[in-house]
């Protein structure tokens, strides 16, 4: 039985916690034993412990940032010495066979097990390549890069984009998200529409992430306001909480200005949003730095259409017309063609969704990811 110490970068329910919590689900308990550290409390603890997993807080500052943030990354540093200390004491005392990390914002995990000597292997959700990646790092990419890949045994990562951004493909796992097909609709389907404001007739969308630039709500609130003069019935559902209020403020003030209040609804965080996304007629990934594109694997499940940009790792998932629909730029104006399209041709919509649900039970399934990463635990403690 091997100890495996997990250290999440936050306690949320986002789409790296949703992964993570996953495995910690799947993972073959006869075999490994895991422990979770999270910096703060929050959901994701909660749903940790009541699948029996011990959890423990240790604050952590994150050590890469967007580039507006780059100067907190020193005193982040220097915060963070405390937080090595005590992982390092806990790895220590506790026998840890194996430190995780969850998300290349945060070092103290290996850090701690790089001075006991203990193997770390590090999972890698974000682009930290390319020509706009989202998150940097004081000391530039390649030494970012390097760091990471001599800290670990072995780097997971979520696509091959984000592989792209190590030149050393030795250490690289690819092991991509998975998810569960549940079929049927919720027994709360016609109470949950009506809370949800739509009506009989009409054509739902939803775009789901975190609130901010980068997921691309603005274009797709914009679509929704070349939409409506077209389409009485066409609602935008925006699901996901805030992460950038003076962007929030500014959807909500073009909503506004443009008589939007009963078109675009905002539903904030929803942990039910598997059970939204079935009451859906499409979901549109707006967003550009994508290193995966989890949101798009979320619809397949549910059984609605996909229409996202052609552009990060959206591209490893989606091939147009056989189980998604792709655009070349995520402008209002290709939003709103992309779902008129959807709305105007059905044969093509349920081709797509049956591609959908082949994709994930083929290549996506969750229980893919779970054999993905004991593979790499087997290689890396020698018990394959």
């Amino acid at each position: 039985m091997k100890t495996i110490l997990f250290v999440s970068h936050s306690a949320e329910l986002n789409g790296a916690e949703l992964w993570l919590l996953e495995t910690l689900r799947g993972l073959d308990r006869a075999k490994y034993t895991p422990r979770l550290i999270v910096p703060r409390p929050g959901p994701l603890a909660d749903a940790v412990r009541a699948i029996g997993v011990e959890v423990r807080i240790v604050p952590m500052k994150w050590s890469i940032t967007e580039k507006s943030r780059l100067w907190r990354q020193p005193f982040a540093g220097l915060w963070n010495v405390v937080s090595v200390k005590r992982l390092a004491r806990i790895i220590h005392r506790e026998r840890i066979d194996l430190v995780i990390t969850n998300s290349a914002v945060i070092f103290s995990g290996a850090k701690a097990a790089w001075r006991l000597g203990v193997p770390h292997v590090w999972v890698i959700h974000e682009v930290l390549g390319g020509d706009a990646p989202f998150l940097h790092s004081i000391y530039g990419r390649r030494a970012l890069a390097r760091f990471i890949l001599a800290r670990s045994a072995k780097v997971i990562v979520n696509s091959k984009l984000t592989g792209s951004a190590f030149g050393d493909q030795a250490k690289i796992a690819v092991v991509p998200n998975g998810l569960e097909i549940t079929t049927g609709a919720s027994v709360r389907r016609e109470a949950m529409r009506a809370e949800l404001g739509l009506e009989k007739g009409d054509f739902a969308a939803g775009i789901v992430g975190k609130i901010y630039e980068g997921k691309g709500q603005r274009e797709a609130v914009a679509a929704a306001a070349l939409l409506a003069p077209r389409h009485p019935g066409f609602k935008l559902l925006v699901i996901g909480d805030v992460r950038d209020e003076a962007y929030a403020r500014s959807l909500r003030a073009f909503v506004a200005a443009n008589g939007l209040e009963r078109r675009v609804l905002f539903l904030g965080y929803r942990p039910d949003v598997g059970d939204i996304l079935k009451l859906l007629n499409a979901v549109v990934v707006a967003s550009v730095v994508e290193s995966f594109g989890r949101p798009a694997l979320e619809g397949m499940a549910a059984g609605i259409p996909v229409l996202a940009v052609r552009a990060g790792g959206l591209t490893e998932i989606i091939r147009p017309g056989d189980n998604g629909f792709l655009m070349e730029t995520r402008a209002p104006e290709a939003i709103a063609r992309g779902l008129e399209f959807i709305i105007g041709n059905p044969a093509a919509v349920a081709a797509a969704v049956e591609g959908g649900y082949r994709t994930i039970r083929e290549e996506y399934s969750l229980e893919k990811q779970i054999r993905g990463v004991e593979s790499v635990l087997a290689d890396v403690l020698g018990t394959a």
